[in-house]
């Protein structure tokens, strides 16, 4: 009997050392599993994510960083090595966008998306663009996998707390992306064939339903004709938008062009076909034009030949007015504004109307007083 007795207390001894055991591995277990799912959230993080872009043309650029702070540090050298490979940011990969095909620092790099990195150096920096732009900053990083590296030259700068990135000294075919953090800048030049690129993009719009219309070929035209490029694809250009449909804008703009490749006969003449269709407001606007081209007379005679066409329109007399004015005409500017004070205009064309006359020297207060 007593040594059933003495093997059942074994057992329960056993026992309770067994769910003591399986209670401790429990109680240490839940930490850890509530551990693994917090960091799976989406929580604030100390280094803020951050993100800046810029349209060039219209080639999108676009850095998505996350934003380190000194804290007091001593960045570069110590928290930031000299000579080794740096994210330029915190936690994952820094990620450069590009639109189209560009160039950093005289270098190709095409249209993608790329991890950013960087060798900081106490005199040069290499930039670093790599294909792999999903990796976690810049432990995973491979030099076979580098899209394309640059060397720029850092500079001093203003206290900087945050690492930031910004696009600065904008131009129409560029600009330079600013890394700043801690007192140190580093410049990335970025250029861009806007001119390649627009007329590329025109070609695939021209392809599609609204090349039916005059409208797309007038604008292919005239953003080549302003920006001095294809002369002979906007010749053939604006000739597909008057095939389309003839009218003041377009045959202004090949009547210029043609004037610009001194066919003046052939401009002149499509000129006169224009301007004998012209409405009042097309002329009106052709002579505006022709007076900021510095072609004074010429705008003035359009002013009168409109106002001989439209004789009760008060608009047509207050522009006329402008047109005197510029030609230096002060009696018939005068005479032009006060018959267009006298038809009851609209407020916009009083308004004008009364000011040019002060500017004349002439005493508007009957008319200011006076309700339209």
């Amino acid at each position: 009997m007593s040594r059933v007795v003495s093997a059942l207390k074994r057992l329960v001894v056993k026992k309770a050392i067994y769910l003591g055991t399986l209670a401790f591995l429990i109680s240490c277990a839940i930490p850890f599993r509530m551990k693994a799912q917090y960091s799976q959230l989406d929580l604030p993080r100390e280094s803020q994510h951050g993100q800046v872009s810029q349209r060039i043309g219209i080639t999108d650029l676009t850095v998505s960083y996350n934003r380190p702070s000194v804290n007091g540090r001593t960045i570069w050298g110590e928290t930031v090595p000299y000579d080794k490979v740096w994210r330029m940011g915190a936690n994952e990969n820094t990620v450069f966008t590009s639109k189209h095909d560009i160039t950093v620092e005289g270098q190709p790099l095409s249209a993608g998306t790329y991890g950013v990195h960087a060798i900081p150096g106490k005199d040069k920096w290499t930039i670093i663009f790599s294909t792999d732009h999903t990796a976690w900053g810049s432990f995973f990083y491979k030099k076979e996998k580098d899209a394309l590296r640059v060397e720029v030259t850092p500079k001093t700068c203003e206290m900087t707390e945050q690492a930031t990135f910004n696009f600065v000294d904008v131009k129409k075919d560029g600009a330079t992306l600013q890394m700043r953090w801690e007192k140190v800048e580093v410049p990335i030049g970025i250029r861009v064939d806007v001119n390649g690129i627009i007329l590329a993009n025109i070609d695939a719009q021209l392809r599609g339903l609204d090349a039916f219309a005059w409208e797309v070929w007038y604008e292919a035209a005239h953003y080549c004709h302003q920006e001095k490029i294809a002369p002979e694809r906007a010749m053939k250009w604006v000739d597909m938008s008057i095939a389309r449909g003839a009218n003041f804008e377009n045959q202004t703009l090949k009547a210029t062009m043609l004037d610009e490749q001194g066919k003046t006969a052939e401009a002149a003449a499509l000129r006169k076909d224009m301007i004998d269709g012209a409405t009042n407001a097309q002329l009106n606007t052709y002579a505006y034009q022709l007076a900021n081209q510095g072609k004074v007379a010429e705008a003035v005679k359009m002013f009168e030949l409109n106002a001989k066409r439209h004789p009760s329109d008060p608009n047509v007399h207050d522009s006329l007015g402008e047109g005197y004015m510029m030609a230096g005409n002060k009696d018939a500017a005068i005479k032009s504004f006060k018959k267009s004070l006298g038809m009851n205009p609209p407020e916009g064309v009083k308004a004008n109307s009364i000011k040019c006359l002060k500017k004349l020297g002439v005493d508007t207060s009957a008319w200011e007083g006076a309700k339209s």
